[in-house]
C-alpha cells in the first residue's frame, strides 16, 4: 500500500477493515448456531434424528390361535398385505430424471383394482399430515397412510403391474411413496359353520364379537416398541433381524368344539330352516357327562372371513341371546320335580278331564283327549292338562324352586357374549300361571339353559355348567389356564333321573308325540315342543308365529350325546315333531356314526326311504317323471341352465340340496318324500325361480297328525 496514493489506500484499509468485521461476525453467528445445535437443542436434535434414521417402531403380535377339541384351527391370523403410501414422497420429483407422478391420474387408474372410488383414492394420495398407522399386524410408519388393507394375491399382482407400468412410462428406476407392508389377516377355517362360537375381528384389528371379543385378552398378545433403521432412501430396515411377534404372540384357545359335529349341526339346521321357511334356529350338542359344548349352531349364518356391514341379523348367536317360550319341553323338568320331591308316584293315575280343563278364564286344552294318564303318558302324549296337574301340586313356590335348581333364571356363564339371563319369578304365580308355566307357558328360557338342564336328565340327576373354553396356552405352549369338567351340583336323586330317561324313551317310541326323532336300534329319550309366541302389536298369543323345539338324548341307558333344536317361526307347519325332530335325528344318528357309538348293523331312517319297495303312487310318479321330455344331457354334464331338476322320491333335505346349486328354492306341501313336483323335470322354471313339491310320507301312507296344537289359547 505504500506505492498507493493516500487516498487510495486509505480505502483499501476500510474495505480490508470491513470485510474482516463481516467474516469475524460471520464466525461469531456460526460459532452460536453450532453451540445451539451442539448444545441448547442437542436433545430435540437428537430425537428428531432418531425419528427419521432410526425410527421407533410399534410391533403388533400375532394374534392367538382358536383350536377345536382336536386341534384343529378354527380362528388363525396369517400374512396379507397392505397398500401404503407415502403423500409427501409420492409428491416429491422422482429419480434422476426429477420427474413427477400425477396423482390424479395414479388415482384413476389405481381405483378399479383396489376396489375404491377415483377421489377417495385421490383425497388419500394427496394426503399431508399423518393418520393412523398401518394395520396393527404391521410396522407404524412416519407420515404413511395405508390405502388398503388385506389385498388379495390378484390385487397385490394387478398393482405391481400397474406401478410397473407408470415406472416405464416416467423411465424411472423405481416409484417413491408406493409400497406394500406386511400385515396380519384373521382367518377362519370352518366359515359360516363356526362364526358365532369364534366371532370375527374387525379390519382394524378389533375384536368384534363370539370369543374373540370375550377371550380378547389372552388372544390379541402385547404390543412392544423395537429400535429399526431407515438408509437414505427412506427404506426401512430392521437391526440385528428381529422377527415381529417373537416373545409377544397372542395365547392359543383351545376348545370343546368338535368341528365334525359342529358341521353336521349347521348343515342340517340350515337345510330344515331353509326348507319350513324359518326365521331362525338353534341347535346345540353337549356330551352331558362333561357338560362340554359339542357344537353350537345357530341360522341364519355368515361368514366371518368377510366384513358384513350393518347386518346384524345373522350375526346374533340366537342360542345365548334369545328367549323364548319353550312350550312342552318344560314338562321334562315338571314332571322330574314333581318325582324328585315325592308329590307324585310312577304309578300314579292323573285326571285329565276328557281333554278340556278351566282354571278360572282360562281353559286348557290337550290335543288327544285323555281322561286318565300316569306321569309317564304325560310326558309320551304332552298332555298340558296333565302337566297343569303335577305342577299344582307342585305348588307356586315348589314349580319355581324346582325349575330354578335346573338352572333356568339365571345365567349358564358360558364364555360367550350377549348372553341373556331369561327371568322369571318376579311376580308370584296364581293357579292360572302355575297350570301354564308347568308345560311351558308364560316363562322365558334360552337355547343354552335348556341344553344344561337337560343334560341334568341324562347324566344321573348332576347339573354340569356347559364347558367351551377347556385350555389356554402361550405361545411357547406352556399351559396359562385349564379348565377341566367341574363335580356340577346334584339337581335330582340318581334314581328319578334314570326313572325320568325311561320315561321320556316313551316319547319317541310308538304312541308317542316324538317317532319322528326315533333312531332304529338305538334308544332315544327325549320330548317334543310347540309354543305360540307373544303377539307383538296385542295382547295374547300370535296364531301365526310358533317356536318349534326337541330336546334328548341317546343312548338312553348311557348318554353320549344330548342335542337341543329350537326352529323358530316356521311357515310350513309348526309342530315340534314334524319340524324339530328330524333335525334331531339326522344330528345325532350322524354324530354317533361319527363317535363310533353305533351298532354295526345300524340302518337310519334316512336310508330306509332310499331302499325298496316303493309304494305304488310314488312308482307311479317317478314313472312320470321320467317319461316326461328331457334335454338330452351327456354323461356327467351340469344340470340344465333355467330346468326343473328331478326331485321325485326325494326328501326335502336331499331336494333342496339339488335344487340350491341351481338358484331354485322350493315351494313344499305336506311332509316325507316327494311325489309330485311343478314344473315337472326338465321343464323350464319361472321367472320366480319357484319349484312347488308336494310330499307325502312313504311316498303315499297319512299318519296320525301328532303334537299339534289344539288351540291357540294354550299352545303346546
Amino acid at each position: 500500500m505504500k506505492n498507493l496514493e493516500p487516498r487510495r489506500a486509505r480505502w483499501m484499509r476500510l474495505r480490508i477493515g470491513m470485510l474482516v468485521t463481516l467474516m469475524a461476525l460471520g464466525a461469531s453467528r456460526l460459532v452460536t448456531a453450532a453451540w445451539g445445535l451442539q448444545v441448547d437443542r442437542h436433545d430435540a436434535l437428537e430425537a428428531d434424528c432418531a425419528r427419521q434414521y432410526s425410527p421407533t417402531l410399534r410391533l403388533a403380535p400375532r394374534r392367538g390361535t382358536i383350536f377345536d377339541r382336536h386341534h384343529r384351527p378354527l380362528a388363525v391370523s396369517v400374512p396379507s398385505q397392505a397398500l401404503v403410501v407415502s403423500p409427501r414422497q409420492l409428491a416429491r420429483e422422482q429419480g434422476r430424471s426429477r420427474r413427477r407422478v400425477d396423482v390424479g391420474s395414479l388415482a384413476i387408474r389405481l381405483a378399479p383394482l383396489v376396489g375404491m372410488s377415483a377421489e377417495d383414492v385421490r383425497r388419500r394420495l394427496q394426503q399431508t399430515r399423518p393418520v393412523s398407522p398401518a394395520h396393527p399386524g404391521a410396522p407404524e410408519l412416519m407420515g404413511s397412510v395405508v390405502l388398503k388393507h388385506h389385498l388379495t394375491d390378484p390385487e397385490v399382482a394387478a398393482v405391481r403391474a400397474l406401478l410397473a407400468q407408470v415406472k416405464s412410462e416416467l423411465r424411472l428406476g423405481r416409484i417413491e411413496g408406493v409400497s406394500f407392508e406386511e400385515e396380519s389377516r384373521r382367518w377362519y377355517p370352518a366359515r359360516e359353520d363356526a362364526a358365532h362360537i369364534t366371532g370375527q375381528v374387525g379390519s382394524f384389528g378389533d375384536a368384534l364379537d363370539g370369543l374373540e371379543r370375550s377371550l380378547d385378552e389372552h388372544l390379541r398378545g402385547r404390543n412392544v416398541e423395537v429400535q429399526g433403521v431407515r438408509d437414505a432412501r427412506g427404506t426401512l430396515v430392521f437391526a440385528e433381524g428381529l422377527r415381529p411377534g417373537e416373545g409377544m404372540a397372542g395365547e392359543d384357545v383351545t376348545l370343546s368344539i368338535d368341528s365334525t359335529i359342529q358341521m353336521i349341526a349347521a348343515r342340517e339346521l340350515a337345510l330344515q330352516c331353509q326348507a319350513v321357511e324359518a326365521r331362525g334356529g338353534s341347535v346345540i350338542v353337549t356330551d352331558p357327562r362333561t357338560g362340554e359344548v359339542l357344537a353350537l349352531a345357530n341360522y341364519p349364518t355368515y361368514n366371518p372371513n368377510e366384513f358384513v356391514g350393518a347386518d346384524l341379523e345373522p350375526r346374533r348367536n340366537r342360542a345365548i341371546t334369545e328367549r323364548f317360550e319353550p312350550g312342552s319341553t318344560m314338562k321334562i323338568f315338571t314332571v322330574g320335580g314333581a318325582l324328585d320331591n315325592g308329590v307324585v308316584d310312577p304309578g300314579q293315575q292323573i285326571n285329565c278331564y276328557g281333554g278340556s280343563y278351566s282354571i278360572g278364564r282360562v281353559t286348557i286344552h290337550d290335543t288327544h283327549p285323555d281322561t286318565w294318564l300316569t306321569p309317564m303318558q304325560v310326558l309320551a302324549r304332552s298332555s298340558n292338562i296333565g302337566a297343569a296337574q303335577i305342577g299344582a301340586a307342585l305348588g307356586a313356590d315348589g314349580l319355581e324352586r324346582v325349575l330354578r335348581r335346573y338352572g333356568f333364571g339365571e345365567r349358564t356363564e358360558i364364555p360367550l357374549p350377549g348372553e341373556a339371563r331369561a327371568r322369571f319369578g318376579q311376580t308370584r304365580w296364581v293357579d292360572a300361571e302355575v297350570a301354564t308355566v308347568a308345560f311351558g307357558q308364560g316363562v322365558n328360557v334360552t337355547a343354552i339353559q335348556m341344553a344344561q338342564a337337560l343334560g341334568s336328565v341324562a347324566n344321573q340327576g348332576r347339573l354340569m355348567p356347559p364347558l367351551l373354553v377347556t385350555r389356554i396356552t402361550d405361545a411357547t405352549g406352556a399351559l396359562v389356564e385349564d379348565h377341566p369338567p367341574g363335580e356340577g351340583r346334584v339337581v335330582m336323586r340318581p334314581e328319578t333321573a334314570r326313572l325320568l330317561a325311561e320315561m321320556l324313551t316313551a316319547v319317541t317310541e310308538e304312541g308317542g308325540t316324538g317317532v319322528e326323532a326315533a333312531i332304529p336300534g338305538v334308544r332315544v329319550a327325549g320330548k317334543t315342543g310347540t309354543a305360540q309366541k307373544a303377539n307383538l302389536h296385542a295382547r295374547g298369543y300370535d296364531p301365526d308365529r310358533w317356536v318349534s323345539s326337541f330336546v334328548g338324548f341317546a343312548p338312553a341307558e348311557r348318554p353320549r350325546l344330548a342335542i337341543t333344536v329350537i326352529i323358530d317361526e316356521p311357515q310350513l307347519q309348526h309342530s315340534g315333531a314334524a319340524i324339530a325332530g328330524p333335525v334331531f335325528r339326522r344330528v345325532m344318528e350322524q354324530s354317533l356314526r361319527y363317535l363310533g357309538a353305533l351298532p354295526a348293523t345300524h340302518v337310519g331312517r334316512d336310508d330306509l326311504a332310499r331302499l325298496p319297495p316303493r309304494p305304488e303312487r310314488l312308482l307311479a310318479a317317478r314313472a312320470r317323471a321320467e317319461a316326461a321330455p328331457q334335454a338330452p344331457r351327456a354323461a356327467n354334464a351340469a344340470p340344465v341352465v333355467g330346468a326343473s331338476p328331478s326331485l321325485v322320491g326325494l326328501s326335502v333335505r336331499e331336494a333342496v340340496r339339488r335344487a340350491q346349486p341351481l338358484g331354485i328354492e322350493l315351494e313344499v306341501t305336506g311332509s316325507g318324500l316327494v311325489v309330485e313336483q311343478d314344473p315337472p323335470a326338465g321343464s323350464a322354471v319361472g321367472a320366480d325361480r319357484r319349484v312347488r313339491v308336494q310330499l307325502e310320507p312313504a311316498g303315499g301312507y297319512t299318519p296320525p297328525v301328532v303334537d299339534s296344537p289344539a288351540s291357540a289359547e294354550i299352545p303346546r
